[in-house]
């Protein structure tokens, strides 16, 4: 199947699982993910999304992860679907950015360690890139399963 065709499948079962739980969509569209080879963000915009989101985007993650395992039967192979609500992870990878740098200069002022909180694999992520590009500093995520999180070390 040619990603044309794999991409309005995606978009349709996203709109139908997000109708079946009775939200109306305003808009949706599905990209390729630029850079990423056989990844998929698929962008809807409802009235309401606080439930589609949920505390820190987990019922979206969780969402995501229904979409996926859906795609995954009606395709017979594995497709990473991006999901994205109301331009939910733009905004949040801004904040994460701007978070991460400012506890960056922290650690570089104060000469000691800064630790972030908890956060998915997507959110360490995110912040690693940033702080790579930070001179002065050192990244690690430390801790397991829902506690592991990124400590921000000044070099020395």
């Amino acid at each position: 199947m040619d990603n044309k065709k794999r991409n309005e499948l995606v978009l349709n079962l996203a709109c139908e699982m997000l109708q079946n739980i009775n939200y109306e969509i305003d808009n949706a569209y599905v990209e390729d993910v630029e850079g990423e080879e056989g990844q998929v963000l698929v962008s809807v915009t409802v009235g309401k999304p606080g439930g589609l989101i949920g505390f820190r985007g987990r019922n979206m993650a969780a969402l995501q992860l229904l979409l996926s395992l859906m795609v995954k039967k009606q395709l017979g192979e594995w497709v990473r679907v991006i999901l994205d609500i109301n331009n939910y992870r733009g905004e949040q990878k801004e904040r994460l950015e701007g978070m991460a740098k400012d506890l960056a200069q922290k650690a570089i002022e104060t000469g000691k360690e800064v630790e972030m909180a908890n956060m998915s694999s997507y959110e360490r992520r995110i912040c690693h890139m940033v702080l790579t590009e930070i001179e002065g500093i050192t990244s690690d995520s430390e801790g397991e399963g829902e506690n592991r999180h990124i400590v921000i070390r000044p070099k020395l």
